[in-house]
């Protein structure tokens, strides 16, 4: 049996409003979510599982029949789904009164449920949230049926606040696979068994790396899984070390030319290291202005002449606390409290 796991698609998230390519990213988890359901059609995949935070908020009705709209195209898939800690079940939720089409399996209440596909000797387990955060460990010891169905647990969670869960456990309950959604980066927590699909698209710029779905196959024999990326947004971590010398055009240059480089789908988090010219810092909000640059983070340190501001402070607090850190084992944690340390004092 074909599957493809997904999770964390987020629709409706709107990534960096206030970006020029802010309705272009808007748009990415859509564009993701339709490429999946081609991708179904196409392997002829008959088992799609959701593990939750379909939506990035509470769905409105247009959205949830525009995904229904999707699912109807893969008639011959069946798909299972859960609501998140993002679109969980409130009281008006429109999930409560919405119909799916025949295809669709939505595990809607708060404890663990399961239902049967006959057609492809799959039982799938799994619950919905009712609330933003639920601290007990709900996916312990499931008494999953013995029999001649597969089984498979589709869960959300795996911090303190949303469900809780070890993955070496999960493994231990005799699921043949085991679809996770919450944690956005995608990984085999147990090879082949138990998965974390990771969000569809990034969904901030925290997010580095690529981010897709899994797609896999299930037998007699046991079950594997392949990673499929999909290429509408990366995100990526640029460190750039600078000294007093570097100037903010050569800085710009050597920016722009590893962005000349990079994939049209990536965007930049700049991260400034180093230590900067006191007489001519770095203009960090002119790097932010670059085109495909989302944020600059500037942790570089003044280029303090520790010597002459022993001279001219030695017989007031920060002379005496220059000399004191000078003494102390020089470990990064010393550095940093020294340049920290002078900086706030200059600064009184």
């Amino acid at each position: 049996m074909k599957f493809i796991h997904i999770a964390d698609v987020h629709l409706g998230a709107k990534p960096e409003k206030n970006m020029p390519w802010a309705k272009e990213r808007e748009e990415h988890s859509w564009q993701a979510f339709s490429d999946v359901i081609t991708r179904a059609k196409e392997e002829q995949v008959q088992l799609l599982l959701v593990a939750g935070n379909l939506f990035h908020r509470q769905p409105l009705i247009r959205e949830l029949k525009e995904v229904n709209r999707q699912f109807s195209r893969i008639p011959q898939t069946q798909v299972v789904l859960v609501a998140g800690n993002r679109d969980y079940l409130r009281q008006n939720s429109c999930y409560n009164t919405f119909r799916w089409g025949e295809n669709v399996h939505f595990l809607k209440e708060e404890k663990i449920r399961s239902v049967e596909l006959e057609g492809l000797g799959v039982r799938v387990y799994g619950l919905s949230y009712w609330r933003r955060e639920i601290r007990e460990r709900l996916y312990d010891k499931i008494p999953a049926a013995k029999d001649d169905f597969s089984n498979i647990l589709l869960a959300h969670g795996g911090d303190e606040t949303h469900i809780p869960f070890d993955a070496k456990e999960l493994e231990k309950q005799g699921f043949a696979y085991v679809a996770l959604g919450h944690i956005h980066k995608p990984m085999q927590l147990v090879e082949h068994k138990v998965v974390m699909a990771g969000a569809l698209q990034p969904v901030d710029c925290t997010e580095t790396g690529e981010h897709g779905y899994f797609i896999g196959e299930l037998t007699e024999s046991g079950c594997k899984v392949e990673f499929c990326p999909l290429h509408y947004c990366e995100y990526v971590s640029l460190n750039l070390k600078v000294s007093q010398d570097t100037t903010e055009e050569n800085l710009k240059k050597v920016l722009q030319g590893r962005m000349d480089q990079a994939k049209e789908c990536q965007l930049f988090k700049i991260i400034l290291t180093g230590s900067c010219s006191l007489d001519t810092p770095i203009d960090t909000e002119e790097l932010a202005r670059m085109e495909r640059v989302v944020q600059v983070v500037d942790r570089c340190h003044p280029d303090y002449d520790f010597e002459k501001l022993k001279l001219k402070h030695q017989n007031q607090i920060l002379g005496r606390y220059i000399e004191a850190l000078e003494k102390m084992p020089q470990t990064e944690i010393t550095k940093k409290a020294l340049y920290y340390g002078v900086e706030a004092m200059l600064a009184e």
